[in-house]
């Protein structure tokens, strides 16, 4: 007798949950990113103390993200997710009443921030993790694409809600966060999840210090070609569009009084390219190998990049951004789901931790070394060199045995009978490479 089909996504009801606690938690946060700086701004008057309220929140975040990545894999990732939400709930609710006491000064608000991001470090990897126990190996590429778009509808309309509720009155952004986080912890409650902590029936002695621990993540990278490859990919088109963006923001501010609608119509389709490909993306990993897939993205990209250096006005340029971003989720939707496949589940924390925070180091230094070519050369030409980095990923991604080990994870036909299922550790427990795609 054949094996009956998973059950759909749509009916799935702890992938459900999950997705509706993770949504939640994303539009708080992003509501709280233009919302904190606005009241404070407000109370203080001080541009300097807006800055150092967003400075506070990133380099927090930073810094939390690989001992958060440790949390995750010591403890039950529900236990995890109902600290950070409950917290943050607590957190907002308090600061909340400061806004009505007339009582915010700029102590507080970057404590909210530092505390806000320590609080949500944990929370993406330990729902990301999540994922896999939720949605069967067929449905992962599809639950990921679903993912990413939650994430671009949450980037776009987020920090919008935020002002929003803050053009009625200062409080009621924080009201709503803190409601937001208790309906995420009530979402992620009724989600049906191990109760252990991953791979609590290994040896404690397996287990190494703290301090250790923390690049664990790294490590395992390392190990393998196929995370190595990652880590290249995401760090090199970080860099490359974070330089790009600069380029085209000088240009923008050069082309006089209409510079402000040149950056916005950018940024716009940018985030709206993103927005659909992640809503094609499913479709993309069903269709085509994983190999192929992303291939196919990373050759379009570097080919369309180049366009930019024509210069055939802002329409042009707005449209070539929007198809790079349209083609780039289809890319990190197969990769993120082969990650979240591949990677033992006691080590699957720190991996994608170290996935996430390794690639975002290089963001500072694209604009860096645009703004120094700008001083030298034309715009053009320095988007031409970006682009040419971006050709140099696409050869160096052909030629990858790296990119070679990516697991399928597609619905095998029914005359093909079941894939096989890569082995997840080692002899010794490490991380595996995953089988190379055939035919690819």
């Amino acid at each position: 007798m054949a094996d009956a089909p998973p059950t759909p996504l749509y009916r799935n009801p702890d992938y459900q949950r999950l997705w509706l606690a993770h949504a939640l938690s994303a539009f708080g946060s992003q509501a709280t990113y233009i919302a904190l700086p606005l009241v404070l701004l407000a109370a203080t008057h001080s541009i300097t103390d807006f800055g150092l309220v967003t400075f506070a929140e990133i380099v927090s975040s930073l810094f939390a993200g690989f001992p958060a990545g440790v949390l995750v894999d010591r403890l039950s990732r529900r236990t995890v997710m109902l600290f950070c939400d409950l917290a943050r709930t607590a957190a907002f609710a308090l600061f909340a009443l400061v806004v009505l006491a007339d009582r915010v000064n700029l102590p507080v608000a970057v404590g909210l921030a530092v505390l806000n991001s320590l609080l949500g470090a944990p929370f993406g990897p330990a729902a990301s993790a999540a994922l896999r126990h939720v949605v069967p190996r067929g449905q992962l590429t599809t639950a990921v694409s679903m993912a990413q778009a939650r994430s671009a509808v949450a980037t776009l309309a987020g920090p919008m809600l935020g002002a929003a509720l803050y053009a009625v009155t200062p409080v009621l952004p924080f009201v709503v966060d803190a409601a937001s986080f208790a309906a995420s912890a009530l979402c992620v409650l009724f989600v049906r999840l191990p109760r252990e902590a991953p791979g609590a029936g290994r040896p404690r002695a397996e287990r190494p210090p703290f301090l250790k621990d923390l690049t664990t993540g790294l490590v395992e990278v390392r190990r393998s070609a196929f995370l190595r490859y990652t880590l290249v990919n995401a760090a090199l088109v970080n860099f490359v569009f974070s330089g790009i963006v600069v380029v085209l923001v000088a240009e923008g501010a050069r082309s006089g009084p209409g510079g402000s609608y040149h950056n916005g119509l950018i940024i716009a389709m940018s985030g709206a390219g993103n927005l659909v490909g992640a809503l094609f993306s499913a479709r993309a990993g069903r269709t085509l190998a994983p190999r192929t897939l992303v291939l196919a993205v990373c050759w379009s990209t570097a080919l369309l990049t180049p366009l930019l250096a024509l210069g055939y006005g802002v329409l042009f340029t707005a449209l070539v951004i929007g198809l790079c971003g349209l083609t780039s989720p289809a890319a990190n939707a197969v990769i993120s789901a082969a990650r979240l496949h591949s990677v033992p589940d006691h080590l699957l924390g720190r991996v994608q931790t170290a996935c996430g925070i390794a690639p975002a180091l290089f963001v500072p230094f694209g604009p860096l070394a645009s703004g120094v070519l700008l001083d030298h050369f034309a715009g053009s030409t320095v988007l031409l060199l970006n682009a040419g980095v971006l050709l140099l990923l696409a050869a160096y991604s052909t030629v990858s045995g790296g990119l070679r080990r990516i697991p399928d994870l597609r619905e095998p036909r029914a005359s093909e009978g079941p894939a096989p299922e890569p082995a997840d550790r080692t002899p010794k427990g490490r991380l595996a490479e995953p089988h190379p795609v055939a035919g690819t």
